[in-house]
């Protein structure tokens, strides 16, 4: 399949007032916290150390998990603050174009503020994962991949009794996921893998695919146009999330 590489359009891309259940994170005259990524509320409430170290403690899937791979529990929060002012920025943008981008009868199928809570928390779990895994200079071997994998799942536990909608929390839970499901973690057949998921799931490999790792370089543009172009062919992501990526970045 030859796909082509529209001219970008001009983007409509809304300014979010991030919602959130807890009115503590309300401004004192009533008005919502404006969307600036690094003082979002979302982060001001799960982004100390100890407040990460005491759920993990307290959460018996972390704990089996931690367990079953012999890992520490140890808090990365340098990665954290990392990912919160470089990747998890960047997709959150390269969501909120994709969403710009659709078709006005797929736009009704996304709820973009979960959308774009998600995006802005899918790695959050990388906060469990040990250093040496997540920057390692090559290739993973497959017990090192295995502990990479983890990352969906930890933050899903990490923030599932902290007031986010089962919605976002299941969109951070199956970012790796994909309309064969065949990604990670595993999924029934009954899983369904909605334009919303495979937008989170587009932005995210096209970011990162965009940025420089310390395993490999950034790739440009046409270039991961190119990669993700596979999983529209090997049927992993709709044709149109594929278009509306190449129309809006």
């Amino acid at each position: 399949m030859k796909f082509f590489y529209n001219a970008p359009i001009k983007l409509n891309i809304p300014s979010l007032p991030f919602r959130s259940l807890n009115p503590a994170i309300i401004r004192p005259q009533g008005q919502p916290i404006n969307d600036g990524f690094a003082s979002n509320p979302l982060y001001d409430k799960f982004g100390t150390k100890a407040e990460i170290e005491a759920v993990a403690k307290n959460n018996p899937r972390i704990r089996d998990i931690m367990s079953k791979y012999n890992l520490p529990l140890k808090v990365n929060m340098e990665e954290l603050e990392k990912l919160k002012q470089g990747h998890m920025k960047e997709t959150r943008i390269a969501t909120a174009k994709m969403y710009s981008s659709l078709p006005t009868e797929l736009k009704k199928e996304v709820s973009l503020p979960e959308l774009q809570e998600a995006a802005m928390l899918h790695d959050y779990g990388k906060v469990l994962i040990p250093d040496e895994i997540l920057n390692k200079k090559g290739r993973l071997n497959e017990k090192e991949r295995e502990i990479m994998e983890l990352h969906s799942e930890l933050g899903y536990e990490l923030l599932k009794d902290k007031g986010l909608s089962q919605k976002t929390l299941n969109l951070i839970k199956y970012h790796h996921q994909n309309l064969n499901k065949n990604g990670y973690p595993a999924v029934n057949k009954d899983f369904e893998f909605g334009i919303d998921a495979q937008i989170l799931n587009t932005a995210d490999k096209y970011s990162a695919l965009r940025e420089k790792r310390s395993y490999k370089n950034p790739l440009g543009k046409y270039e991961a146009f190119e990669i993700i172009a596979k999983d529209v062919n090997n049927g992993q992501i709709s044709q149109e999330v594929y278009t509306a990526l190449i129309r809006s970045v």
